[in-house]
């Protein structure tokens, strides 16, 4: 190169070489993060001990896991609750209200509802608030009865006595 010294020229390389590096990393890393994300409803699934639901028609329940050799033990039907436990491989293992642990699809299940969370947790005909009761009252329901008080005056008959009437 005429007009530029060797070590300027080397110095000029160098720089190239660094941004060239530099941008090619910032495009494998946009590329990798980009492949990451995914907008399958496995994504959705992450919070442990969160309330998830239901979101297919059915989905299959395998109480040992999903290779158990007997097949799926229920069909839980849409919007049924269940407590996350872990996710893992594709499934989670999960919790039914009634306590009984199992797995499911993760692709089946998504984050519950609130109204739905709501309607199952508190239903309608019970009250989250309970019953006051006054212990201080002057109902007479609420008064125990007297107690008898042992009689210290018996009146006992008196029979004549056999041997003295003679």
């Amino acid at each position: 190169m005429k007009g530029i010294s060797r070590n300027r020229s080397r110095r000029i390389n160098r720089i190239a070489k660094f941004n060239a590096a530099h941008v090619v990393a910032v495009i494998l890393l946009g590329h990798l993060l980009a492949g990451c994300s995914s907008g399958t409803s496995s994504a959705k699934v992450t919070s442990i001990g969160k309330y998830y639901a239901v979101t297919s028609e059915k989905a299959a329940f395998y109480k040992y896991g999903p290779q158990q050799g007997s097949g799926a033990d229920l069909e839980l039907p849409k919007d049924t609750l269940l407590t996350l436990i872990r996710s893992s491989f594709g499934y989670c293992k999960v919790t039914l209200a009634s306590g009984e642990q199992g797995y499911v699809a993760r692709e089946d299940i998504n984050v519950a509802p609130p109204g739905l969370v709501a309607a199952v947790t508190n239903p309608p005909g019970s009250s989250s608030r309970r019953e006051q009761f006054n212990i201080n009252s002057n109902d007479p329901r609420l008064v125990a009865p007297p107690e008898a008080l042992p009689d210290t005056n018996p009146i006992m008959p008196v029979e004549p006595d056999p041997l003295q009437q003679q």
